[in-house]
């Protein structure tokens, strides 16, 4: 016997949101497969185990509409995508978007920056299932979206907008990327960092830094860089030794009152990835890479980015 159900409706029952509902999902917590129209499938057994577990009495009877060998077969379906004429875009990642989005505007009153140039996350939507691609990579107003997430969020039917913003980035040539990211993306790649503080200077100034903690309130501390078998690999954002020094003490104070080992890398210890928000596969998993590289090289095992 199989329940029939939708991810909000679930995560309304057993008060939990729904992408906590899709973690258990994808994780295997809650086995259910994908069923029409947007639906899940799980054996109703599996819901009275769920409704056990919450304490709850199971609110609706199992549907015995589809069985389980019908929905073994949705899942071995070979047949080919029925191909159909239209505008197509490359940017809406699911065409399935132009009905499932209820133009409801709801995102549109999420978002920090609605209005702005005209623009808002529901017209962008629309946009990119009307295969308006041109237009939305040429406009200025995805690069002003702080990628906050609340459009995607409070959206009723689920559209990945945040998704489909980094889309539109990443299809606009490097050469018209704003110029602070493109040029804090290729500063790292040459430098290391995105605002390219040299080696000497980070290496002198993280030791001066720790020097004065000592002598404030952590007697004995010294700035570990480059420790081999350390536990923990600390990254940094670039503004703090650049801007603000006197922050990265904080996380410092931390490790020493914990007793934890830990350390720095002098060099690609860059722990903001702008390849991220640019839309920059590439330069993203360039960064990524030289931190695997630097967890190897010294032997730690746990990965700590404080952003």
């Amino acid at each position: 016997m199989m329940y029939e159900f939708k991810v909000s409706e679930l995560a309304e029952e057993f008060g939990v949101h729904r992408n906590t509902i899709r973690n258990w999902i994808n994780a295997g917590t809650l086995s259910a497969k994908e069923g029409p129209g947007r639906k899940y499938l799980m054996k109703f057994h599996d819901y009275q185990k769920l409704c056990e577990k919450f304490g709850r009495e199971p609110h609706v009877h199992p549907s015995n509409n589809v069985s389980p060998k019908a929905l073994g077969a949705l899942e071995k379906t070979d047949r080919e995508p029925l191909a159909i004429d239209g505008v197509k875009s490359q940017l809406a990642l699911d065409p399935a978007w132009a009905d499932s989005c209820l133009t409801c505007g709801t995102c549109a009153s999420a978002c920090p920056i609605s209005g702005v140039d005209g623009l808002d996350p529901r017209k962008i939507v629309r946009m990119a299932v009307l295969g308006m691609d041109a237009d939305l990579v040429q406009s200025n107003w995805p690069w002003k979206c702080t990628m906050c997430g609340k459009c995607e969020e409070s959206c009723p039917a689920n559209i990945q907008i945040t998704a489909l913003m980094r889309k539109i980035r990443g299809t606009r040539k490097r050469s018209a990327v704003p110029g602070p990211i493109h040029k804090g993306v290729v500063m790292c790649l040459e430098r290391g960092n995105n605002l390219g503080i040299p080696k000497d200077d980070f290496v002198f100034l993280c030791e001066d830094l720790g020097e004065e903690l000592a002598e404030d309130c952590c007697p004995g501390f010294k700035t570990p860089i480059d420790v081999h078998g350390a536990r923990v690999l600390v990254t940094v954002n670039s503004k703090e030794p650049f801007g603000e020094p006197d922050d990265m003490k904080w996380w410092w104070k931390i490790f020493y009152a914990a007793g934890e080992s830990w350390t720095l890398s002098s060099e690609y210890w860059e722990g903001v990835n702008w390849g991220l928000f640019s839309g920059d596969d590439e330069a993203m998993k360039t960064v990524v890479g030289r931190i695997v590289d630097n967890m190897r090289r010294l032997n730690c095992k746990v990965l700590l980015l404080p952003e």
